[in-house]
């Protein structure tokens, strides 16, 4: 498994080490670079000096070397060196300290800018000499010697070399030094640093579903960690709701369940103890709950299909006209014993839907109206074409309600006492049109206007005419 805290180490560790290689070669080069610097500049000081120096006399090139000047050219050990040539390699000049040894040449420097190279010296060590070619101000040397001159001046550099590996030691152990405390202070900086995750993660982990009301305080987390916490106090409230809303369910359903299986105990018990008395209709009660109990069944099995998307839907073109006429036929009568009048304006169209489903939907929304529409009053049935689609509008008087109400209609088991009858209606119609409304495509809205009208509205996408 992957950790983001061993990535997170692992990088800032090879970054730092990285960082810190790269600044203590840095170091070491600057200070090479100085003392190399210094040291070349010595070496073009001594050339200047020592070309300085030359002067013709009885034709031949001279040099007036004071002792003071040779001196440094005679310590013991050896330190310093030049050597002053003519353009036939001819040696015009030496220093003591070279004996009869020679010092190599390069081509190609000034006494303002020398040529600068590394040298092994006559005494074995290493060194660094610079080259210079420069002129004698008389010009040419009568007797065949030539003015223009070449020199080559060197000085040991092992005092520089022992000052660089000095230096290198140094800036190895601050590497070393640097790396270690790197080593140690990564981790425990992350692990302070990312305290607030794992304490956000032990608060996670504490949460169960007992627990679903608490919620993570966002404004004492980092800034990055905020984003999180909202997003899981959001899924905190919408499983909260949803566990809510099953323990509602699951109790609803006992509910419902309870009353008809109190009526079949009471038949049984009144079957078994007056089996000679029994009422002609016992049997018609019995299947009346049963099937009360089977269409309760039946519904809540096609809610949980309708959840897990297991609904089978055949959208085919259907005629609007005829399913509505064949929905609300099984309704008249009853409309007729409520004394409701009722008002159908459709247009005729063809939709796209399933014809089973679309009966069970416009059947519900037509036994709603019938069901709770006030005595005598009116319902009103509405089909037109739309840009958006069909619209079907089921619209019935309901002074009982509020927009509250309406806010609960597709609620499971919900039921207001006060403007529903109770009787054979479990609170799952509205539930399951919605449903089978979405499984086709098709939208299933309610909404309440000032007056007091219901207005159900269903609307699916249009074929034709």
């Amino acid at each position: 498994m992957k950790s983001i805290r061993r990535q997170l180490t692992r990088q800032l560790v090879l970054s730092f080490a990285a960082l810190v290689g790269v600044g203590m070669i840095g170091v070491y080069v600057a200070g090479r670079h100085v003392l190399m610097k210094s040291l070349e500049t010595n070496l073009r000081v001594s050339a200047v000096s020592v070309a300085a120096l030359a002067e013709i006399e009885n034709g031949t090139v001279q040099f007036d070397f004071s002792p003071d000047f040779l001196a440094t050219y005679r310590w013991r050990p050896a330190r310093n060196y030049f050597q002053v040539t003519d353009e036939r390699a001819r040696t015009l000049a030496r220093s003591p300290s070279l004996a009869a040894a020679d010092l190599p040449w390069r081509e190609g420097g000034t006494p303002a800018r020398p040529v600068y190279f590394d040298v092994r010296l006559p005494n074995g060590r290493a060194g660094r000499a610079a080259a210079v070619r420069f002129q004698v101000t008389e010009g040419r040397i009568p007797g065949g010697v030539d003015s223009d001159l070449r020199l080559v001046v060197a000085t040991d550099r092992t005092g520089i070399n022992e000052t660089l590996a000095g230096l290198m030691a140094i800036v190895t152990g601050c590497g070393v030094l640097l790396l270690t405390a790197i080593l140690i202070v990564v981790p425990r900086v992350l692990a302070r640093g990312l305290a607030p995750l794992d304490e956000l993660g032990d608060q996670a982990a504490r949460i169960d579903a007992d627990s679903l009301a608490f919620r993570f305080a966002v404004d004492r987390l980092p800034a990055e960690l905020q984003p999180i916490a909202r997003r899981l106090n959001d899924l905190l409230g919408r499983l909260e709701s949803s566990f809510e809303r099953e323990r509602r369910f699951s109790a609803d359903l006992a509910h419902e369940l309870r009353t008809p299986l109190a009526e079949l105990r009471t038949l049984a018990e009144c079957a078994l103890k007056w089996p000679d008395q029994r009422d002609p209709a016992f049997e018609v009660e019995v299947l009346a709950v049963a099937t009360q109990m089977e269409t309760l069944a039946t519904r809540m099995l096609a809610l949980a299909r309708s959840e897990h998307g297991q609904l089978r839907v055949e959208c085919t073109a259907v005629e609007i006209g005829p399913a509505l006429a064949e929905a609300w036929q099984a309704l008249q009568r009853r409309a007729a014993a409520r004394g409701l009048r009722v008002r159908l304006t459709v247009a005729p169209a063809t939709v796209a839907a399933d014809e089973a489903m679309l009966s069970a939907v416009v059947t519900n929304l037509f036994d709603n109206a019938v069901e709770y529409a006030a005595p005598d009053g009116e319902v009103r049935v509405t089909g037109r074409v739309t840009p958006r689609g069909y619209v079907l509008e089921v619209a019935n008087v309901a002074p009982q309600l509020g927009a509250e109400d309406v806010a609960r209609f597709f609620d499971r088991f919900w039921r207001k006492e006060s403007a529903r009858s109770g009787g054979i209606h479990l609170g799952l119609g509205l539930n399951l049109a919605r449903a089978f409304a979405e499984a086709m495509g098709w939208t299933l809205t309610a909404d309440l206007d000032g007056e007091g009208w219901v207005r159900f509205s269903l609307t699916g996408s249009r074929i034709g005419h």
